[in-house]
């Protein structure tokens, strides 16, 4: 093979390899992109969640309060005496009841919540791992395509 072959097979094979780095490292930055786009709408729905739970409370207690008042008001009607005794004991539980009812609606939300953002930062790492390995493939066809190089370009020995 003529030097001027093999530099011409040399220049091909490292345009080549660059051409494939180039490729690799496109690759994990699109990965990337993705990944961060899935964690972007993971976040998304962990404030939704929240506001959602925050919504369900609040309409859980005025439901409560409203109870409280059908009950005060048929106790009224029935001439029990208000603010003391059963009606009293009526009026906590009711109280009781609808805030347990809302701190759970909350709580769920915010499970809820923890468990998008739990996939928002494991889908953020996904997404660093994706470019590292693009970058790490990119590197590696670079130095293949070098040491395939080097070999072709080292001058032979001839037997004397």
């Amino acid at each position: 093979m003529s030097g001027y072959t093999a530099a011409v097979l040399a220049v091909a094979a490292i345009a080549g390899a660059g051409v494939s780095a180039y490729s690799s490292m496109e690759q994990g930055k699109q990965q990337k992109k993705m990944y961060e786009d899935q964690a972007q709408q993971a976040s998304n729905d962990a404030a939704y969640k929240q506001d959602a739970a925050k919504a369900q409370a609040e309409k859980i207690r005025r439901m409560g309060a409203m109870q409280k008042g059908e009950a005060k008001a048929a106790l009224a009607a029935s001439g029990v005496k208000l603010g003391e005794g059963t009606a009293l004991e009526v009026e906590k539980s009711i109280a009781k009841n609808s805030e347990e009812d809302a701190l759970s609606a909350l709580l769920g939300g915010k499970r809820a919540s923890d468990t998008a953002l739990d996939e928002s930062a494991m889908l953020m790492t996904a997404g660093a791992n994706a470019q590292r390995s693009g970058n790490l493939s990119a590197a590696g066809t670079m130095l293949s395509a070098a040491s395939g190089w080097v070999s072709v370009a080292k001058p032979k020995k001839t037997a004397a």
